[in-house]
């Protein structure tokens, strides 16, 4: 018996040529240990727990030191944790929105045309009068910044007031004649992310105007929404279809091969929309396309993966518009990310993933017996046994009926996984399938071939 080692995925693979690789992890990501009997490990991602149940259309969230803010359909909230206090109503009932703070706490919302204000001090809400239309919103400094929809004109509020805003207090991201996509501050660098050139603006304390241009970026922005920052760089969807992350003040492509062909083939990938979590030690740049799919890169491995809902092509999951929140949005209320549920707010997660190809230069080979290396007997006390279900391809393009094997019940942690005489062919393909109520994880595959 020997170690297949193509026989279960380790990320996204598939660039186009199914015949060459199919491989894909889904609702999983793989963890590389140091020690162990595998030295890479396939996790499950975090299931949901919804802590409030509100429905209608989510349109953005941000977390700020005295709370929660977020949109849902034309109404802007308040959430503490346990109460969803209504703050004000907008112009809009879709489409997304950006929302900042500023030192007096309160709250400025934009729906990319018109600024909402939220006073904390007396609750008043109010659209302030702006020159021009309002597009993505930024704080820096004590100064809001917005740009100008369509244009590569940005406007800056009086210091510490987001109500006050001069026609005569706005400036030109003159590096490229292209339109401002996305406003964006990130070490307290304020960056004008354009059609086609990123331009870093710095606070200079200047009195008449206090932003000066710093140094530009020769890559510019497909989608607003897919920027996001952690790890101290900050991540976006490159004019050229390739996911890119901030080196300095250098563009360093992330996406694979794979991610590219997947991105080439979405619908409307200006649409894009991005967060970052972090779950047991990993952060993730979480990249999503409404209504065709999901995949999120793991910044400490390198390796992308596969996200989706359970019978949804993407998984239907909100964060903040570029950092890091506690609580996400869903189609059915406000959720947590958590690792002590193996179900999305109840709900199945399908887990697993297609491994690359078990291939010797054409030669026929047999594979009699597989062994899964996969935690066993976790299944909660009382819980009928959790199954787990395998399928081979011998061609690259379909895959045969399903086997299915038992995971242990409780505390059965000699149970072996093992499915027999799997026949012959010039190539195997694994496809394993999870959906039962269980924390899963998975080592290696070994497999009896000749």
């Amino acid at each position: 018996m020997a170690l297949i080692e193509g026989l279960f995925a380790a990320q996204e693979g598939n660039s186009g040529v199914a015949q060459n690789s199919r491989e894909l992890l889904q609702n999983m990501y793989a963890e590389i240990e140091v020690s162990g009997r595998s030295k890479l490990v396939r996790r499950q991602r975090p299931g949901l727990t919804r802590v409030y149940a509100v429905a209608g259309v989510k349109r953005g969230i941000e977390e700020f030191t005295h709370g929660h803010y977020l949109v849902i359909r034309d109404g802007a909230y308040k959430f503490d944790g346990t109460t969803l206090t209504l703050l004000g109503s907008l112009g809009t009932n879709i489409g997304p929105v950006t929302i900042i703070t500023d030192d007096n706490e309160d709250v400025l919302f934009s729906d990319g045309e018109t600024a909402y204000h939220y006073d904390s001090a007396t609750a008043a809400w109010s659209t302030p009068t702006t020159p021009t239309d309002v597009g993505t919103l930024a704080f820096q400094g004590g100064f809001g910044i917005y740009a100008e929809p369509g244009a590569d004109q940005f406007y800056i509020s009086a210091l510490n007031n987001l109500t006050s805003w001069d026609a005569l207090d706005f400036a030109t991201a003159e590096g490229a004649p292209d339109r401002i996509v996305r406003v964006f501050v990130d070490h307290n660098e304020v960056l004008f992310f354009g059609a086609s050139t990123v331009e870093v603006w710095r606070n200079t304390g200047a009195q008449d105007f206090p932003f000066a241009p710093n140094t530009q970026l020769e890559r510019g922005c497909l989608a607003a929404f897919s920027v996001a920052s952690d790890d101290n760089s900050v991540f976006w969807l490159g004019d050229d279809k390739i996911v890119y992350r901030m080196d300095g003040y250098r563009p360093v492509r992330v996406s694979t091969h794979a991610i590219e062909e997947w991105i080439a083939d979405a619908p409307e990938p200006e649409d894009a929309r991005a967060f970052i979590y972090t779950v047991r030690g990993h952060k993730f740049y979480t990249l999503t396309f409404p209504g065709y799919g999901t995949r999120q890169f793991n910044i400490a491995t390198g390796f992308w993966n596969s996200c989706q809902t359970w019978e949804r092509d993407e998984w239907v999951l909100l964060g903040g518009a570029g950092k890091s929140t506690s609580y996400y949005l869903t189609d059915a209320g406000i959720v947590t990310l958590d690792n002590t549920v193996n179900t999305d707010e109840g709900e199945i997660i399908e887990r697993g993933g297609i491994s690359a190809p078990v291939f010797n230069a054409g030669e026929l080979m047999t594979l009699s017996t597989v062994w899964l290396d996969v935690e066993v007997g976790r299944v909660a006390e009382g819980v009928t046994e959790p199954q787990i279900m395998l399928q081979m391809s011998r061609n690259g393009e379909e895959f045969g009926s399903v086997r299915t094997r038992g995971l242990g019940e409780t505390g059965d942690y000699r149970r072996r996984v093992v499915w027999r005489g799997l026949g012959q062919a010039r190539e195997f393909q694994a496809k394993i399938t999870c959906t039962d109520n269980v924390e899963l994880n998975i080592m290696s595959i070994f497999g009896d071939i000749q």
